[in-house]
């Protein structure tokens, strides 16, 4: 909730570090989405260890107790984190008298003990105020679709679409980065979800004096929340690394959603 109001009440961006993240930044290969990138590394280092006015740096809240969260989420934690010196390396990377932000602001259903509750609606509604009234580009991998076919940004003023690579987007991050400086505004808020690639790009644009958020998942937990079983679901048309065999989808065709892409970087 804190994460959120800082975002809504200070417009400011937000980059999150995660396993996807934190094995870039120590070369250790975890994820078919993104292929290790030693520049990737290097850049996910620098953005952790800024301190921009403008950017927030978001962790995983894995290090403290697991109360929160259902037996199933607490005991995936802990397996990650005494696993290959997990807990020594990111104690190693951060900085122990800093404030975080956290990272979980993107996913706020499926994890938590409450998930069959209220509590979830609450927190998305507290979400969409961010982009209430704004005029949105979404940087997206390809088949992402944040918002297409649920509510989720409906009550943005605007919509632009660009769609970088499906995996591995980094290989492509300058045109990615020079599409999203052509068609931002000064009232520009950038959505972005394209796995590891999503918090540099989210610094880079805040650097240029654009609010930028890199907030994937979440169009996923909004959509398992919809489906109301208190976990993870299929989704036939958006790509999904979160389930095991779901990581393609099904074709798409949308005239809305088609309207709003101005780039395609694949």
């Amino acid at each position: 909730e804190e994460t959120i109001e800082e975002i809504i009440q200070s417009h400011k961006s937000m980059a999150r570090f995660g396993d996807g993240e934190f094995s870039q930044i120590v070369k250790l290969f975890r994820h078919k989405f993104q292929r290790l990138d030693d520049k990737l590394g290097a850049r996910l280092e620098e953005v952790l260890h800024s301190h921009h006015p403008n950017m927030l740096i978001a962790i995983a809240n894995n290090y403290g107790t697991l109360q929160d969260y259902t037996e199933f989420a607490a005991d995936g934690i802990r397996f990650y984190m005494v696993g290959g010196d997990t807990r020594k390396k990111h104690m190693e990377l951060l900085e122990h008298d800093r404030i975080y932000y956290d990272a979980y602001v993107s996913r706020p259903y499926v994890m938590y003990q409450d998930c069959m509750t209220d509590a979830p609606r609450k927190r998305f509604e507290h979400l969409k105020k961010i982009w209430e009234g704004r005029k949105v580009v979404i940087v997206e991998g390809a088949q992402t679709r944040m918002g297409v076919g649920n509510d989720l940004l409906e009550g943005a003023s605007e919509i632009k679409r660009i769609l970088a690579p499906a995996t591995s987007s980094f290989d492509r991050y300058d045109d990615i980065l020079k599409a999203s400086l052509e068609v931002a505004h000064s009232d520009t808020l950038f959505l972005v979800a394209m796995g590891p690639s999503a918090g540099v790009l989210a610094y880079d644009l805040t650097v240029e004096g654009y609010q930028a958020l890199d907030i994937g998942h979440l169009d996923l937990e909004y959509e398992w929340f919809l489906a109301g079983k208190g976990e993870r679901v299929a989704v036939p048309h958006k790509y999904n690394n979160e389930l095991k065999d779901d990581d393609y989808a099904q074709e798409l065709h949308d005239p809305v959603y088609e309207g709003q892409i101005v780039e395609s970087i694949l």
